[in-house]
């Protein structure tokens, strides 16, 4: 239990505890300026200090790091493990912790707490002190008071249910157990999205689509092979190939003049028919000259015998000449003809050549082609292999994460006392607060990663009256906890629990932590602005309780730490 906290501070209002209900009240004074407000006079403020003794982290952004007041030292008096301890803390020097005297690393002394206050062994899958102590002190600012089973925001539900499991004496055994699932299941998915994102890795793909594109790789290797194997490598093959152009060229040229030559020879054969045929005849003249009865002069008639004698000396020359010609042009038609065919033969033999094989790069390129080709193939049959290995592991992630729930559910079954227990206790604390018009219950139900709590108070799901199923689930786990010794004897709640409860249910909870306190020898501490008091007393709040420090919103002095921040 708390006994005192104090600090050096001149202006700071030390809080006293006792057993039983411990009221830090928050009161408006009529001098105060209208802007002032006791949202600021430092109820939170005081979970918070309590809490720094207690071992919390002291960030550079703690409200005990604040140039105004990291310099001070804070102390609370408490009682641990039968006998009074002292704690002194300070905001400059926050990895040290001096108790009784002695001055210990915050490490050592949340050890300390780890045993004194939960009955921490140090065992492997044991939840940490400060997963712990978050459930007594439950931090707004973390959105401690969002959720009955969760003290953080941020949480994980593998670090709650651990807690939580603690606390109501479950077995933590199964809950490492699963973890190990959930955390196998987890780099499952990391692994997948890796696999995903285009720097880190490649799209594996599905089954079905891989083995269609590795099947038609090994197509076109069996392909590539046979080639490769039927390749012949011909020597100097770019050498054959230039040979083989030029001869072409030879060969176009050879027929080009070939054709032009035929057409010569066709125009001499021509001309020298017709030379044939245009010999001039004579004799008409004589018939024309006989029809007229003159007879013509024998001079006359010896001057057209020596015109005919020369013009057939002129034709037989011409016609020698074109015969002469023509010859010429027959044997060099025959020459180039000749030619033609050696040319065709050589090609024809540097073709086959060539069609018998390749070259060397050719051979080069079909080896690379082939080595790229492979080197796909193997790359799908390993993401091949690899989906394989993922559907493997996820199917028996699955069996195992089946085989899990029902471990719990049968460990659960197991319980069933121990359970219906801790229900009875959260139904009977809802009772008190609203009777039978809003049914409650407290079930611990199976999952396939731990222990799942659900708190519910029936009826509208308000703000006050989430806050009293929270309430009753923060009792009734500290009393279980109490019971089993396995928690502390005292429970702090903020005033922020209460801001939305109307005052009918929170003189009844009130009422109820105090009674309950006093019944199971715990402590139960509580924040309140001293109008939400008189609205509880209004309503039958009646119940002595100990006003542990009462703080105002005078603008100077009144708050927890005597001084306003700037």
């Amino acid at each position: 239990m708390f006994r005192s906290l104090s600090s050096d501070l001149p202006e700071f209002k030390t809080a006293s505890f006792r057993p039983g209900l411990n009221i830090v009240v928050a009161e408006r004074t009529k001098t105060a300026r209208r802007q002032d407000s006791r949202n600021a006079v430092g109820k939170t403020s005081l979970i918070r200090v309590l809490d720094f003794l207690l071992g919390a982290d002291a960030r550079p952004d703690h409200i005990l790091r604040r140039p105004e007041l990291e310099q001070a030292s804070f102390e609370l008096q408490l009682e641990l493990l039968g006998r009074k301890v002292n704690v002194r803390r300070t905001g400059s020097d926050p990895s040290n912790v001096e108790v009784d005297g002695v001055t210990f690393k915050n490490t050592a002394w949340r050890q300390q707490l780890a045993k004194g206050l939960f009955a921490l062994a140090g065992k492997s899958g044991e939840p940490s002190f400060r997963s712990l102590i978050a459930f007594y002190l439950r931090d707004v600012q973390n959105g401690a008071f969002d959720n009955a089973t969760e003290v953080h925001r941020k949480q994980s539900a593998a670090a709650s249910q651990s807690s939580l499991a603690y606390l109501f004496g479950l077995d933590l055994s199964l809950l490492e157990q699963a973890k190990e699932v959930t955390t196998a299941e987890k780099s499952l998915r990391d692994l997948r999205r890796a696999a995903k994102d285009p720097v880190l890795g490649m799209t594996l793909g599905k089954a079905q689509d891989l083995d269609a594109q590795i099947r038609t790789l090994g197509i076109q290797v069996s392909n590539l092979e046979q080639e490769i194997g039927e390749f012949k490598v011909v020597d100097q093959y770019a050498q054959h190939r230039v040979r083989a152009d030029e001869l072409s060229r030879i060969i176009r040229k050879l027929n080009d003049s070939l054709v032009m030559d035929e057409r010569r020879l066709g125009d001499i054969e021509l001309a020298i028919n017709q030379e044939d045929q245009s010999q001039p005849d004579h004799s008409y003249v004589q018939e024309m000259y006989d029809q007229l009865q003159i007879t013509l002069p024998g001079s006359v008639i010896r001057r057209f015998d020596e015109v005919a004698a020369f013009h057939r000396s002129v034709v037989e020359n011409r016609r020698r000449y074109l015969q002469g010609e023509r010859a010429a042009l027959l044997d060099s038609l025959d020459e180039k003809r000749r030619e033609l065919q050696q040319v065709d033969t050589e090609r024809s033999e540097v073709m086959r050549i060539l069609d018998a094989g390749g070259a060397l790069e050719t051979y080069k390129e079909l080896q690379l082609e082939l080595v790229r080709v492979r080197s796909r193939m193997n790359e799908l049959q390993q993401r091949r292999e690899t989906v394989d290995k993922w559907e493997n592991a996820n199917r028996h992630l699955q069996l195992r994460s089946a085989e899990m729930e029902l471990r719990f559910s049968m460990d659960l079954n197991d319980r069933r006392a121990q359970i219906d227990e801790i229900a009875q206790l959260y139904s009977s604390y809802a009772y008190e607060i609203y009777g039978s018009g809003r049914p409650a219950s407290l079930s611990v139900e199976a999952s396939k990663t731990g222990y799942h709590f659900v708190p519910t108070i029936g009826g509208d799901r308000s703000k006050g009256v989430k806050s009293m199923a929270l309430f009753c689930f923060d009792l009734t786990m500290a009393i279980t906890a109490r019971r089993y010794g396995r928690g502390p004897d005292f429970l702090v709640h903020d005033s922020h629990l209460y801001s939305d409860v109307e005052g009918r249910q929170m003189a009844s909870a009130l009422t109820l932590a105090a009674e309950v306190a006093e019944r199971e020898g715990v402590q139960y501490v509580v924040t309140l602005n001293s109008d939400d008091l008189k609205k509880a007393q209004d309503e039958g709040f009646r119940v002595d309780f100990h006003e542990c420090v009462r703080l105002t919103d005078a603008y100077e002095t009144g708050g927890l730490f005597g001084i306003r921040f700037h």
